[in-house]
C-alpha cells in the first residue's frame, strides 16, 4: 500500500487515546499528581499525549472515587476529557471512556516519558495491517514505560463482556492478548533491539526522581534516542535505570488469580519421603532421570505409588497424565492386565531357574522374525546391557580398540566423555581416549574421522531431536563397512516403536548389530542384542553373562506385549497421536509467539519438547515454568513424550488443551519480565552439568 493511502487509512479511524490513573496507588500514593519538573507527572503524560497527531480525543479514564476528584480536576484544566468509573474495573472504565470511537489507544498514568511519534508509527502501522491488536509489549523490547497498547473497540467490548476475570478486568488487554485464536494479534519492536531492561515508569518514589533527573538532564521533550545517547555517557544513570522485574502489580494480580483457579499440586507425602531418601541414597534416587531437580522441585510430585493406562498418582494421591512413560518402557500403558495376568502366572511358577527356560527359546525365534538384522538375540537388563555388548563384540571380531559413537548409549566407561561433567569421574582417561563422537548429519566428519583412526565400531542413535538426512543412514553404513568397523544401530528407545522392528524397519537400513530395550516388556526389565549371524558369533567367546540374563517374568511379559502391539497396530496409534501431540505442541506455541524458542521435535512416537535460551531467559527457566503449569493441570512433563496404546483421543485433546494454557502463563511471564517470578518451583538442572 502507497504511504499516502496508509496515512488516509489511519486517519480515517475514529481514534481515542485512553489513559488509565488513579491517585490511590498502593505501591506510591497520589503520585499522579507529584511534582514533575514545572508541571507534575499527570500533566507531562497528558502533555505528551496531546502531541499524537492521528486521534480525535485524549480521555483520562479515573475512578469515581473521591481520592480521584482532584485528578479529573487537573485533567479538565488541562483540556483533556474525564470519564470516571469503578476503581478496580478498569475495563469498564474504558468502555464507558471511548464512546463512538472504533480504534483505542491504551496508555498508562506511571508512563511519563511517552513517545508520541512510537503512538503515530503504530496507528499508522495498526491502520496498514489486518490486526485486532497491536502493542509493543508482547515481547517487550521497548523501555518499560514507553507502553503503547492499541486495539479495535470491538474487541475491547468483546473482553467486557465475556470476562469476569479480576485480573482481566483491571489490566484491560489480557483477555484479549491470551486468545491468538481469536484475536490478530501483532507486536512493534524497537528498533534498537530488546532494550527492555531499561524501567522508566513510576512505580515507587525513586522511579519519579529517576525520570526528573533523565528529563533534567536531556530536556522536557527529551525522546528515546537523547536519553540513550545520555546513558552512553553516564553510567550511574544507566545502572538506575535497570529494574529486576517491573509489572509488580499485573504479576501479582495475575498469579493471585492462576493459583486460585489451579492451584499447585500438594505433595507433602513426596517432600517426606525425599528427606528420607536423601539420608539413605547417594543423590537421593536410583536413576537421575526421575530425580526432583528434573521436575520442578518444590512444585512437581517426587514419589509414584501407582499407574493404570495412561494416568499416575503420586504419593500425596495427586493424578496425572503421563508422558515420560517410566523413561519410554511403557508402550501399552501402566498395570495392562494382560501382561499383569502373564507375569502373575509366570510368577506363580518361579522367575529364577538354576538352568535355562523355553520362554528363551520362544522370544528368541520370535524376535529373530521381527527385527530386520537379527538371525540370533542376547539378552539383557537395560539398554547399557545391550550398547556395552555390541561394543565388546564389535572389539572382539575386529580386534580394535576405538569407538566411534553418535548419542547417548548408557552409563558404562566406554561411552562416556568429558562433555558429562562431574558424571564422567572415576572413568579412566585411557578409557576417554579410546571412544570418539561425531556429530549426527555430517557424513564428512565421520569419514575425517574413520580415516584417522581405525574404530571397531560406528555406533548411532538413528534420530532423537533430529530426522537422518535423506542418504545419511546409508551413508554411515557404507563408511563403516569401508573402514573395516561395525555398523552399530543404538535402537534402546526407537526399537518396537517406530515400527514393529524398530527404526532399521522405518527406514529400510539394516546394521550389523544392535541394542533394543525399552519398548519390548511394557516396562519390565529386558533389553536385547541382535544381529547377523556372523557378528554374534562374538557372543559364542566373550563374557556377556549374568543371573538374571533369562529372568523369566520379563520374557512372558515381552511375548504377551508384542501379541497386543500386534493385535491394537501399536505403530500406526503411536504414530497419529504423537502427530496429533506434535502438531498441538508447535501450534500453541505459534499462536502465542513462542515458536523461536519453543518446539516439539523428534519422530511422533516420541516426540522431545525444546526449549532454547532467549537473550533474557535460559531455555531451563522457560521449561521449568511451563512444566509447573502443566502439572498444576494435571500433566507430567519432563519434554520427552512417549505414546502408549493408552493415549487416547482424549487425553491428547486434554494436553494440547493444556498447552494452550501453559504457553498463555509463559506468553504472560515473558511479556512481564516475571519467569523467575511465577515459577514457584526450583530451576531444572542439567544432568549432565559441569559442577
Amino acid at each position: 500500500m502507497a504511504q499516502g493511502a496508509v496515512w488516509a487509512a489511519r486517519t480515517a479511524m475514529n481514534t481515542a487515546i485512553i489513559i488509565q490513573a488513579r491517585m490511590s496507588s498502593r505501591r506510591f500514593p497520589g503520585k499522579m499528581l507529584a511534582s514533575l519538573g514545572d508541571g507534575t507527572l499527570l500533566s507531562q503524560v497528558l502533555g505528551r499525549a496531546q502531541q499524537v497527531r492521528a486521534v480525535q480525543r485524549v480521555v483520562l479514564a479515573t475512578s469515581d472515587h473521591a481520592d480521584d476528584d482532584a485528578l479529573a480536576a487537573a485533567a479538565a484544566a488541562q483540556g483533556v476529557a474525564v470519564h470516571r468509573g469503578p476503581l478496580d474495573d478498569v475495563l469498564a472504565r474504558f468502555i464507558g471512556a471511548m464512546g463512538d470511537a472504533d480504534t483505542v489507544v491504551r496508555l498508562t498514568g506511571d508512563c511519563p516519558l511517552l513517545e508520541p511519534e512510537l503512538v503515530d508509527a503504530m496507528l499508522q502501522r495498526f491502520a496498514a495491517g489486518d490486526v485486532d491488536y497491536l502493542s509493543n509489549i508482547s515481547p517487550p523490547s521497548w523501555p518499560d514505560g514507553l507502553d503503547v497498547e492499541i486495539l479495535r473497540a470491538e474487541a475491547l467490548r468483546m473482553a467486557h463482556v465475556e470476562s469476569d476475570s479480576a485480573h482481566d478486568r483491571e489490566h484491560v488487554t489480557p483477555f484479549i492478548r491470551s486468545r491468538p485464536e481469536r484475536f490478530r494479534l501483532a507486536n512493534y519492536p524497537c528498533p534498537h533491539g530488546d532494550i527492555s531492561n531499561y524501567h522508566w515508569s513510576v512505580d515507587h518514589p525513586q522511579d519519579l526522581a529517576l525520570v526528573e533527573d533523565l528529563l533534567a538532564a536531556c530536556g522536557k521533550e527529551a525522546r528515546l534516542g537523547d536519553i540513550l545517547a545520555l546513558l552512553q555517557r553516564q553510567s550511574e544513570l544507566r545502572e538506575r535505570c535497570y529494574k529486576a522485574m517491573p509489572n509488580e502489580g499485573a504479576v501479582a494480580t495475575f498469579q493471585r488469580e492462576l493459583r486460585a483457579t489451579r492451584p499447585l499440586p500438594t505433595i507433602t507425602r513426596s517432600n517426606e519421603l525425599w528427606r528420607q531418601a536423601q539420608e539413605l541414597i547417594p543423590a537421593g534416587t536410583q536413576t537421575l532421570s526421575k530425580g526432583p531437580n528434573q521436575f520442578c522441585n518444590g512444585v512437581g510430585p517426587k514419589y509414584l505409588v501407582r499407574g493404570e493406562g495412561a494416568m499416575v498418582w503420586d504419593a500425596d494421591g495427586n493424578a496425572y497424565i503421563d508422558y515420560p512413560m517410566a523413561l519410554g518402557p511403557v508402550t501399552l500403558g501402566h498395570a495392562h492386565p494382560r501382561v499383569s495376568e502373564a507375569v502373575c502366572q509366570q510368577l506363580a511358577q518361579g522367575n529364577a531357574f538354576s538352568l535355562m527356560h523355553p520362554l528363551e527359546v520362544a522370544l528368541a525365534r520370535r524376535l529373530v522374525d521381527i527385527i530386520p538384522c537379527a538371525e540370533q538375540v542376547r539378552f539383557g537388563k537395560n539398554g547399557s546391557d545391550a550398547t556395552s555388548a555390541c561394543i565388546r563384540a564389535a572389539r572382539a571380531l575386529t580386534g580394535r580398540d576405538h569407538i566411534a559413537r553418535c548419542g547417548y548409549h548408557g552409563w558404562q566407561d566406554w561411552s562416556i566423555d568429558r562433555s558429562y561433567g562431574i558424571r564422567s569421574r572415576g572413568v579412566p582417561e585411557a578409557i576417554f581416549n579410546l571412544t570418539h563422537p561425531f556429530p549426527f548429519n555430517d557424513l564428512p566428519a565421520l569419514e575425517a574421522l574413520l580415516t584417522a583412526q581405525p574404530c571397531a565400531a560406528v555406533i548411532l542413535e538413528c534420530a532423537s531431536v533430529e530426522a537422518p538426512a535423506p542418504g545419511y543412514l546409508e551413508g554411515v553404513k557404507e563408511l563403516a563397512h569401508r573402514h573395516g568397523a561395525l555398523f552399530v544401530f543404538d535402537e534402546v528407545i526407537t526399537g518396537f516403536r517406530w515400527a514393529r522392528g524398530g527404526a532399521q524397519e522405518h527406514f529400510g537400513v539394516t546394521p550389523d548389530l544392535c541394542a533394543m530395550g525399552k519398548g519390548l516388556a511394557n516396562g519390565l526389565p529386558l533389553a536385547v542384542v541382535a544381529g547377523t549371524r556372523a557378528a554374534m558369533r562374538a557372543f559364542d567367546e566373550i563374557f556377556f553373562s549374568f543371573t538374571f540374563g533369562g529372568e523369566t517374568t520379563a520374557l512372558a511379559a515381552a511375548m504377551v506385549t508384542l501379541d497386543v502391539m500386534e493385535e491394537h497396530d501399536y505403530w500406526a496409534h503411536a504414530w497419529r497421536q504423537g502427530e496429533r501431540l506434535q502438531m498441538g505442541f508447535n501450534a500453541a506455541a505459534a499462536s502465542h509467539g513462542c515458536q523461536d524458542f519453543a518446539r516439539c521435535a523428534g519422530m511422533p512416537p516420541w516426540t522431545i519438547v525444546v526449549f532454547s535460551d532467549t537473550p533474557r531467559w535460559r531455555g531451563l527457566q522457560l521449561k521449568t515454568l511451563f512444566q509447573q503449569e502443566m502439572l498444576s493441570q494435571g500433566i507430567l512433563f519432563s519434554g520427552s513424550q512417549f505414546i502408549s496404546l493408552a493415549h487416547d483421543d482424549a487425553i491428547i485433546e486434554r494436553t494440547i488443551a493444556a498447552y494452550q494454557e501453559a504457553f498463555r502463563v509463559l506468553r504472560f511471564a515473558i511479556d512481564a519480565h516475571a519467569v523467575d517470578a511465577l515459577c514457584q518451583g526450583a530451576e531444572n538442572e542439567l544432568i549432565f552439568r559441569r559442577a
